[in-house]
């Protein structure tokens, strides 16, 4: 609107707070959060959806995952049961993508799992340790994990380049593209 041939100005715009500038949006990486704590397990075949749940947890991606609902979700009994916990691998994959996520299954050597650790989360198993960890990073030149049977077969809260060489061959994760 002009108003004496000067364009007229909105008053409630002089009173109005500035914008905040906008950013890239938010995303799981953002809220990612490597201390967050792991529970333990209550039963010996869970360690996989004690992983995935805690990967939904940590990531903020479903802070409220429960481990009931992740086994449901990764395809109890199908997928995930009492007889051999985690079946296939490839039900991980469907889980995290089923939240929109982009998932990679890999089988990895040390320094491949190395690089992979530093620099996103997921799970990681070895199919000859008989057991699925969270992925929080790297620490002392170790994999760091967070495990839901802390101590089980002498792993804590890392794997060495000494541990994942005993079940050399093994090795697989799950990892999140971010």
């Amino acid at each position: 609107m002009r108003l004496f041939g000067v364009q007229a100005v909105n008053p409630a715009a002089l009173y109005a707070p500035p914008r905040p500038a906008q950013g890239p949006p938010e995303t799981w990486w953002d809220r990612f959060d490597p201390e967050y704590p792991m529970a333990r397990q209550s039963q010996e075949w869970t360690c996989s959806i004690c992983a995935a749940t805690w990967v939904l947890q940590a990531t903020g991606i479903n802070p409220d995952a429960t481990r009931e609902q992740v086994a449901y979700d990764l395809g109890y009994p199908t997928c995930v049961n009492p007889a051999v916990g985690l079946a296939d691998t490839n039900c991980m994959v469907d889980l995290f993508e089923s939240y929109g996520l982009d998932a990679t299954r890999e089988w990895v050597n040390w320094d491949r799992a190395l690089e992979i650790c530093a620099q996103t989360t997921g799970v990681l198993n070895s199919t000859r340790w008989y057991h699925f960890v969270a992925i929080r990073g790297v620490r002392n030149g170790n994999l760091w994990v967070a495990n839901s049977a802390p101590g089980y077969q002498g792993i804590w809260d890392e794997v060495t380049p000494a541990q994942f060489q005993a079940w050399a061959g093994s090795w697989q994760t799950v990892w999140l593209a971010h």
